[in-house]
């Protein structure tokens, strides 16, 4: 194992670990993000239930829980570009999976995005450690990260496009014949970041080695169940918003799209300015800890909204939801990337996405069984509650975490913890 220091990387070789970073993970949360808009023409088209589509979210997040354990192993083999390419070429092909006549066979799509989600942030934190330092690692997976909005902007406007100038299928056709070529096009990038990294990739033998090093890693579970609620929260805002503007605000649907735009226009300027804030002002606890705060406040708030309220208050209600539950996982991944080595952090990525799945596939269920019983005001007042529990709890956790941990902390030796 080497040391925790990344070796010093030249400012060309920054800017395109960082730039085909950004595009795969953009393209690839723009092929996971086109099947919910390609569902309602291809029911229409074949006399299928468009609620089929409501199966989609959670085989995508159940299929990367559990590939997530995995995830090590295919960057040992792979390495992180390899990894990344590999993402968007699969992505391709479960697109395709569109075309199939059978809906059995669609399964695929949402299996394909799962493998992809579950890999994209552990391989490409895995490339982008390398050319870090512990005063922009969060910065930098930070500008990456906006990919996954980028990408869902990208479908929203593509797809309707395509599918109108063209008939859905060759709609689809299209996607998947850009992006395999322009996976191809990335094959060269593959010897030159990840060999340029002079890292040597070992496979992990044991799935539960990462999760095992996180939890034993002072500091860490806290983070990681603060993770845990924020995700669910994220998700929250993303599946019900909306649908409460609408349902329980008495918006039109056009001024409920619009609000819903800015809370996640917000979110990619929150993943930018909080990562800024862990790299440089305050340590990751403390920032989970303060946006703790603001997704609990933002969660009152819209459990207090009334019909009348002003659009721009609506506005500044989404925005403050957005600028906070969605800005928390480069403020995750660039702590991990600060306290371990660079051969280390795809597989540790991997350990911190099983918390991220989870709740991404635990809380919708939750908050969709609560509004059953209560309504939305109360399911968005005791999802706030939940968030303001993490906040106690960062704020009382073990004095351990008390520093900021930037370099000679002590870790555990990955290879010792795969041998139990």
């Amino acid at each position: 194992m080497t040391s925790g220091n990344s070796p010093k990387a030249k400012p060309l070789e920054v800017y395109g670990a960082v730039g085909l970073s950004l595009l795969t993970q953009a393209l690839v949360s723009l092929l996971a993000a086109s099947v919910p808009v390609f569902a309602p023409v291809i029911a229409a088209d074949r006399g299928w239930n468009v609620a089929i589509v409501a199966l989609y979210p959670t085989t995508l997040f159940a299929t990367a829980f559990l590939v997530s354990f995995w995830v090590p192993q295919l960057l040992g083999y792979l390495g992180g570009m390899g990894l990344s390419v590999g993402c968007l070429a699969l992505s391709a092909i479960g697109l395709m999976c569109l075309l199939a006549p059978h809906i059995s066979l669609i399964a695929g799509a949402p299996l394909a995005a799962g493998i992809a989600s579950a890999s994209m942030n552990p391989a490409s934190s895995q490339v982008l450690r390398a050319r870090t330092t512990s005063r922009n690692a969060a910065l930098i997976l930070s500008i990456k990260q906006t990919g996954v909005p980028l990408g869902g902007v990208l479908a929203g406007i593509l797809v309707p496009l395509l599918v109108a100038r063209s008939a859905w299928r060759d709609a689809v056709l299209i996607l998947v014949t850009a992006n395999i070529a322009m996976a191809l096009l990335l094959l060269p990038s593959v010897r030159w970041l990840d060999r340029s990294a002079g890292a040597v990739w070992v496979p992990v033998r044991n799935p539960l080695a990462p999760l095992k090093r996180l939890l034993a890693t002072p500091g860490m579970p806290p983070i990681l169940l603060a993770s845990f609620v924020f995700i669910g929260m994220q998700m929250c805002l993303r599946t019900f918003f909306t649908a409460y503007l609408v349902d329980s605000q008495k918006l039109e649907l056009a001024d409920a799209g619009l609000v819903f735009s800015v809370s996640q226009g917000a979110g990619i300027l929150g993943q930018v300015g909080w990562a800024a804030v862990s790299d440089r002002l305050l340590a990751a606890r403390w920032v989970m800890a303060i946006l703790g705060l603001v997704i609990s406040a933002a969660a009152a708030l819209t459990a207090m909204m009334t019909v009348g309220w002003p659009i721009y208050a609506v506005l500044g209600v989404a925005a403050i939801f957005g600028v906070s539950a969605a800005a928390f996982v480069p403020v995750v991944l660039g702590e991990v990337a600060r306290r371990w080595p660079a051969e280390d952090v795809g597989a540790l990525t991997s350990g911190v996405q099983l918390f991220f799945m989870s709740g991404a596939l635990l809380w919708p269920l939750l908050f969709g069984a609560i509004l059953s019983q209560f309504g939305f005001s109360q399911a968005f007042m005791i999802s706030g509650g939940c968030s303001f529990a993490v906040v106690l709890m960062l704020a009382f956790s073990n004095r351990a975490f008390r520093g900021r941990h930037r370099s000679g902390m002590p870790w555990i030796n990955l290879e010792q913890v795969d041998s139990e």
